[in-house]
């Protein structure tokens, strides 16, 4: 009699355990998820925010000058493009968050010479030449994927 005792007792023992454990793996479960998309989101936010800085650089260091900068493209981002917005441009990322898509955006100082409503937007690392051209005086950037 005393062994059944020993094992019921060592089965409620390991349903209490369960009981508190399970929900606890289900809450981490979506913390995680919430943690992946928020690093997705600060990633996709220094790639725009890179390829700004690269840009204005480009631009403020003269006419025909290159520069090959390679960049992260983390997952969950749906859209990237350039566009020229009065006297200087802009880098857009699109990514896709908890709450929906959200714009990322950068300024550049120098007015962007193509515009790209659409780059290419596969993840993982990508390769962007970045010119700047000297239009009447006036530098003008390039951003395009290699």
């Amino acid at each position: 009699m005393r062994r059944g005792q020993v094992a019921t007792e060592f089965l409620v023992i390991i349903v209490l355990v369960l009981v508190v454990f399970i929900p606890l793996l289900v809450f981490v479960y979506f913390k995680t998820n919430e943690a992946n998309a928020q690093i997705g989101q600060y990633q996709a936010e220094l790639a725009a925010l890179r390829l700004a800085y690269l840009a204005n650089s480009v631009g403020a260091l003269g006419s025909n000058t290159s520069i090959i900068a390679e960049v992260y493209i983390p997952p969950g981002v749906l859209g990237f493009s350039t566009q020229s917005v009065g006297h200087g441009g802009e880098v857009v990322l699109t990514v896709q968050t908890p709450s929906g898509p959200s714009d990322i955006v950068e300024i550049v100082n120098y007015p962007i010479e193509y515009p790209n409503p659409s780059l290419q937007t596969q993840q993982g690392w990508a390769d962007f030449n970045i010119t700047s051209v000297y239009v009447n005086g006036v530098a003008e950037i390039d951003i395009e994927r290699s």
